[in-house]
């Protein structure tokens, strides 16, 4: 009795909270779950059990969009969900959207959950399944070294019986199947964008014996085919595979190929026969999925939620349509709109990330202009040392750049690493922000120039310059009568 009258008053206390920060003008993606875990600090364990089943997705890169593309697939099928689906993700913002949206039950939670905070939202229950995108170095000063994250991850996960939908193509992969947990891996075949050598500073060793890896293809960073000539370690058998990528127009395309092997566990084998009729199987090219994000990054996280989809007996045209028609927003590869150009924000905060987005866009022949905006507040980051290990040489490969503009609070250090990639120093504008939300001036330049806009930006600096764009862009549809999407 106690215990409920507690877990209510956390419920209403949150809720105020909510409303408070909602009438002063601010988000409240954390701070009510923080004000309910400080009045009842197992909430989290009463709260999950009103769901009917339970996602947890975390790594490096892609938690948001993964995330997000899984909400909407899902949400197309059942009403009731609840999801962190603003980014907030740590507990207290996992919490958070219990209480926003409030409910005596729920068929799907699905939720996003920062690599550090795993053992303490895994600490109060046991999700159905757990997605892992991938680990990369990031926030070092955070962090530390990938190695440390990958064992804190590892060492929570022992003790949950939740399926793992794993990378197969991340070699931090092999540390994962030592776990006794049903395991379901996606990954790519060999395609025309696969290379073979590796491009940036990121760990290329046996994570079993401590040699280093051999690649029969590599995707990005050091993921790919990886095998290890030392110790025998390779690349596990995939389940869900992406194959005959091609891009159009800036879409993905991609043929799903999809593993019915008697090595991969019963239970899968018998949701794939279910979801899947035998007139697909028999033709992969029925298989085909159209995903309009760019960066081959994007399309590891599309098969991440695909797999979890296909598993759960989900119809494969059905998720087709649903990955066709997600429409993502909040910074990750967002199309803002203006009358003579189009604005595309994205978020980059490794030099993995980075690295991908600097390709993504050498598929854009168009007349163009970038900007990078680099903050160092502790939410991004105070180490920065990052940005050398990415590959800034390439942008010497991207066609039709007008200029390159450098800002942030860092943005100093972002000039002298374009300038030692010996890009154009004449086409390089600097604008050094005074604090993260000094982004105005900056934005308000490149809006002038009347070519399509690329905008990257960490952690800090994509909500501020999203908050600009947008109401710059309704500034100008209120002037011409013009209607928002």
């Amino acid at each position: 009795m106690y215990e409920k009258l507690l877990l209510n008053l956390a419920i209403l206390a949150g809720k105020i909270s909510f409303i408070v920060l909602k009438v002063t003008g601010r988000q409240g993606t954390a701070m009510p779950g923080k004000v309910a875990i400080k009045i009842f600090p197992g909430i989290l364990k009463e709260l999950t059990k009103k769901c009917n089943k339970t996602v947890v997705i975390t790594g490096t890169n892609g938690k948001t969009t993964t995330n997000n593309l899984t909400n909407h697939i899902i949400g197309g099928k059942y009403d009731n969900l609840v999801s962190n689906l603003k980014g907030a993700n740590m507990i207290q913002g996992v919490v958070t959207s219990f209480i926003v949206n409030n409910k005596n039950s729920y068929d799907w939670g699905i939720f996003e959950v920062d690599e550090g905070s795993i053992p303490d939202v895994i600490h109060f229950f046991s999700p159905d399944y757990v997605i892992l995108t991938n680990f990369f170095r990031d926030q070092l000063d955070r962090y530390g070294e990938v190695e440390n994250t990958i064992h804190l991850v590892y060492d929570t996960l022992k003790d949950v019986d939740s399926t793992l939908i794993l990378n197969a193509d991340d070699p931090s992969t092999t540390q994962f199947n030592k776990l006794p947990n049903e395991k379901i891996y996606y990954g790519f075949n060999k395609n025309q964008f696969s290379k073979i050598d590796h491009s940036v500073a990121e760990s290329i060793f046996c994570k079993n014996c401590g040699n280093r890896l051999s690649y029969n293809f590599i995707s990005y960073g050091n993921v790919g085919d990886y095998y290890c000539d030392s110790c025998g370690v390779k690349r596990p058998e995939i389940n869900y595979a992406a194959e005959s990528i091609d891009i159009k127009d800036n879409i993905y395309e991609f043929l799903l190929k999809i593993n019915n092997s008697e090595n991969i566990n019963e239970n899968i084998n018998e949701s794939i026969s279910e979801s899947i009729s035998e007139s697909v199987s028999e033709n992969i090219a029925e298989n085909k999925f159209v995903f309009k994000y760019m960066g081959i990054y994007n399309i590891y996280n599309c098969l991440a939620a695909i797999s979890l989809c296909l598993t759960e007996n989900f119809d494969i045209s059905f998720v087709q349509n649903q990955v066709e028609n997600f429409d993502y927003k909040l910074g990750r590869m967002e199309t803002i709109s203006f009358p003579k150009k189009d604005v595309v924000l994205v978020l980059s905060k490794n030099p993995v990330g980075l690295s991908e987005v600097f390709n993504s866009f050498s598929h854009d022949e168009e007349p163009k202009s970038i900007m990078f905006l680099i903050n160092d507040t502790p939410a991004d980051g105070k180490d920065i040392s990052w940005i050398w290990d990415a590959d800034f040489e390439q942008i010497n490969n991207i066609k039709n750049i007008n200029y390159f503009h450098c800002s942030g609070t860092r943005a100093n250090e972002a000039v002298l690493r374009l300038k030692y990639s010996n890009f154009n120093t004449d086409k390089i504008k600097k604008y050094v922000s005074k604090e993260a939300g000094d982004v105005k001036t900056p934005i308000k330049e490149i809006l002038d120039e009347n070519v399509k806009s690329y905008i990257i930006g960490t952690f800090t600096a994509v909500p501020e310059v999203r908050k600009v764009l947008l109401k710059e862009q309704s500034k100008y549809n209120s002037v011409n009568n013009i209607k928002s999407d």
